[in-house]
């Protein structure tokens, strides 16, 4: 009866997410990934809609978190001719495998080459399967329509529209 306790006992003390040290100090439980693969491509999609080709100096991929971290990567979709709809880069990543939203971080760069619309910032949300991009911090944003900087920055791929809630300086071209 006794060993069936302590067994008990340390299958619970185990499965906890964190620890207390000797100082007492809670730790969280170590979370490491699945798989990593250095200088790697990884394709973000699902059977009929475009994929995503990823290319990267490194990806973890987390499957119990639907997650993969990237370093060093950029990316790239093709349209149904064949043709590059979108490229983009940055010097790191966390992405949803799920719901297909890539939280870059670090020179980001997005260019959606149908509408000639080109995004620069420091950290970028991208949910690819709406085509929807948002970014709190300083945003450049090149098109037809001119080049403007800013900050809270929402744009949609698909309308070829983007708002600023705050332009720093743009210049429109007729």
């Amino acid at each position: 009866m006794r060993r069936l306790l302590w067994v008990i006992i340390v299958s619970l003390l185990m499965a906890s997410c964190s620890f207390v040290s000797d100082d007492g100090t809670e730790h969280e439980k170590l979370v490491t990934p699945d798989i990593i693969l250095e200088n790697a491509t990884y394709t973000l999609g699902q059977t009929g809609e475009p994929p995503i080709f990823i290319k990267s100096s490194r990806i973890e991929l987390y499957s119990d978190d639907n997650r993969a971290i990237t370093e060093a990567l950029s990316f790239i979709q093709y349209n149904d001719d064949g043709e590059i709809r979108l490229e983009g880069s940055a010097d790191s990543s966390e992405i949803d495998t799920e719901s297909k939203v890539m939280k870059l971080d670090g020179n980001v760069r997005l260019a959606e080459n149908e509408s000639g619309m080109m995004i620069e910032a420091d950290t970028l949300m991208f949910d690819s399967e709406n085509d929807e991009v948002t970014a709190d911090g300083n945003v450049k944003v090149v098109s037809d329509d001119g080049e403007f900087e800013g900050t809270g920055f929402a744009g949609d791929l698909l309308l070829s529209s983007y708002s600023f809630a705050s332009i720093e300086k743009g210049v429109f071209r007729l």
